[in-house]
């Protein structure tokens, strides 16, 4: 009786032990599962992450975060020696030309310097505004580039303070709300606000800073705005005058950023802007076939006029060698989100039009240019 007992007792023991190792087996096997499954999914979230910040960084992409600071200067007067572009003398005349710059960083680098003396330099009988979004202290106004591009009698220099900017316009309650320190990019963002009121409240021509002008912009008319690809439209080239055509066209951008700002999407308050606007205003969907006949008197040039060489292409500006198939262009876009840190090597297109568009600049930085 002893020896069944002790056999059952280990009988059982044994089939305890193997339902347990079973246990303990699948146990494992579901941890290691487990352990593979996230770690797959790590991966497949790091990558993902990885190319986004690739993307990002490639376009020149803001981060969303402490948004409040990159538009704190957007609020602040300390030093500023500017003139207010609010204030009753400020009154540009008819068919000026507008540059905005939007970053904190308090001053103007040579590259941007270099545009704004293209465009001064193309137009010597029009006014060229150069609007800052913060401020500029004395020895930056005295001793910078600013103070080269000071020396040309058709550059001015103000300082917009965005909220009283865009008082009794359209957009007052956009700004008034904070809403772009909301913005994944804020700076960029604010850019879009500043160009469409800038063209509201004055007409004119606005042109990105990374834009270097050829030639003038005069032939072209009054009233015109530039498709990047054939079938995309840009807001780094834009004219709009103060007749009933540019009325039209400030009009429904300014109405169009108000009801449509997404502080998500980057390319939404821009581009997006323009593209829908001119879904509406031009008798055709197909933006092959805009133009002013098309589209209300408006005109729309192609990308050959303002940018000849492609984003993928960038690199062609900044190696020696010349670029193919440029006759047309009345400026060349940069693209700065891409290019900011592109070596400009000796005797590349952008070294050459640097030495003859902007002269001043490129003398005054020497070696040092776009760096």
């Amino acid at each position: 009786m002893y020896n069944s007992n002790k056999l059952i007792r280990k009988i059982t023991y044994k089939l305890y032990s193997l339902k347990t190792r079973r246990k303990i087996f699948y146990l494992r096997k579901n941890v290691i599962f487990a352990i593979i499954f996230i770690g797959v999914i790590y991966h497949v979230k790091l990558r993902d992450v990885l190319l986004e910040q690739r993307y990002f960084k490639h376009f020149g992409f803001r981060s969303y975060l402490n948004n409040s600071e990159l538009l704190a200067c957007y609020y602040s007067n300390e030093g500023d020696v500017l003139p207010w572009a609010e204030g009753p003398n400020f009154a540009p005349k008819l068919n000026s030309i507008f540059f905005h710059e939007t970053s904190c960083r308090g001053g103007l680098n040579s590259r941007q310097a270099c545009s704004i003396e293209s465009a001064a330099r193309a137009h010597p009988t029009r006014q060229i505004y150069v609007l800052f979004s913060g401020p500029i202290i004395e020895v930056v106004y005295q001793k910078s580039c600013i103070a080269k591009l000071r020396l040309l009698p058709n550059v001015h220099f103000a300082r917009v303070h965005i909220e009283e900017y865009a008082k009794n316009t359209p957009l007052d309650g956009l700004v008034a709300s904070r809403e772009l320190e909301e913005s994944y990019w804020p700076v960029e963002h604010a850019s879009d606000v500043f160009r469409f009121l800038t063209l509201y409240n004055w007409g004119g021509v606005y042109l990105d800073t990374d834009v270097m002008v050829v030639k003038s912009l005069t032939p072209l008319g009054h009233n015109w705005v530039a498709k990047e690809i054939s079938w995309h439209a840009s807001v780094g080239v834009i004219a709009s005058s103060m007749d009933h055509i540019g009325r039209r066209l400030a009009q429904a951008l300014v109405n169009e950023l108000k009801t449509t700002f997404k502080p998500d999407v980057f390319n939404n308050n821009g581009p997006g802007v323009m593209t829908r606007v001119l879904h509406r205003m031009c008798n055709t969907s197909d933006p092959t076939e805009w133009s002013a006949k098309t589209c209300q008197g408006l005109e729309v040039y192609g990308p050959e006029y303002f940018y000849p060489v492609h984003y993928t292409k960038s690199n062609d500006y900044f190696k020696t060698g010349k670029l193919q198939n440029v006759s047309d262009a009345y400026t060349h876009h940069l693209w700065n989100k891409m290019t900011s840190n592109k070596t400009i090597e000796k005797d590349s297109p952008y070294d050459e039009m640097a030495q003859k568009l902007c002269p001043l600049i490129y003398e005054m930085y020497g070696d040092e240019f776009g760096t």
